[in-house]
């Protein structure tokens, strides 16, 4: 009787038989199977849906890359028209320049005739001027001399040199009729100084504007002082005062 209570105990573990230790490990083993299932099949359904979020992307990708190639060949397209316009233009602006550049030589050529007869025409005018003033004796101009001597002869009221940077206003010596009225309206132009010829005319509008009322010009000596190679100038300067005045050109 006590053998068997001993062999009883020998077959249990911590008051189970061996046969119910089996069973609890089968169980727990059946249970992390079940749990290792269950894992496996939430990892496969996440990969299913990963992989269709990849294939979903992978379609979208594929459409995009099919519109940029679309408009990239748009682009090229474009691309191309536009190089073609632009070698048209360049082409065309080229033809045009060169057309330019031809009139402007052209015009240059026929400019350079113009002023050669222009020149030409003012030194007739000259010479014409010339021989009106020694046939009327008052620069052609058809006006009287303002101031005349008691025989008729003409008084000069001013002498003027012109140079080539302006001209010089100086008084004869003596001063003809110094208590004329005529002296205060000109007291502002200056003497001795060198000016332009448009201050020198701005500053003698009195004494214009009373001879033009008065229907007569006053004498005034020129004394050419411009350089040898700057006739021109000399003669564009006597013909902005043959308009106001009537001269007489004498040596300095």
């Amino acid at each position: 009787m006590k053998a068997n209570a001993q062999a009883y105990r020998r077959g249990m573990v911590l008051g189970l038989t061996l046969a119910e230790i089996m069973l609890l490990l089968v169980f727990m083993m059946l249970l992390a199977a079940a749990f290792l299932l269950q894992r496996q099949q939430t990892a496969t359904a996440a990969l299913d849906d990963q992989a269709q979020a990849i294939a979903a992307a992978k379609s979208g990708a594929s459409a995009r890359i099919a519109t940029l190639e679309a408009a990239l060949a748009q682009t090229s397209a474009v691309a191309a028209t536009a190089e073609q316009t632009r070698r048209q233009v360049a082409n065309d602006a080229a033809r045009q320049l060169a057309t330019a550049n031809a009139n402007v030589v052209r015009l240059t050529a026929e400019l350079a005739a113009a002023r050669t007869d222009a020149q030409a025409l003012i030194g007739q005018n000259a010479q014409m001027r010339g021989e009106i003033a020694r046939i009327n004796g008052n620069a052609g101009s058809g006006l009287p001399y303002c101031w005349t001597s008691p025989d008729g002869k003409p008084i000069t009221l001013l002498r003027v040199t012109l140079r080539d940077d302006g001209v010089v206003a100086q008084d004869p010596t003596p001063r003809p009729r110094p208590d004329d009225r005529l002296w205060t309206g000109i007291a502002g132009l200056p003497r001795g100084n060198v000016l332009t010829m448009d201050a020198f005319l701005a500053q003698a509008t009195v004494l214009i504007a009373q001879s033009t009322a008065d229907r007569c010009r006053h004498a005034v000596d020129v004394i050419d002082a411009t350089g040898p190679s700057n006739k021109r100038g000399y003669k564009g300067l006597m013909n902005q005062l043959w308009g106001h005045f009537l001269l007489r050109e004498v040596g300095g």
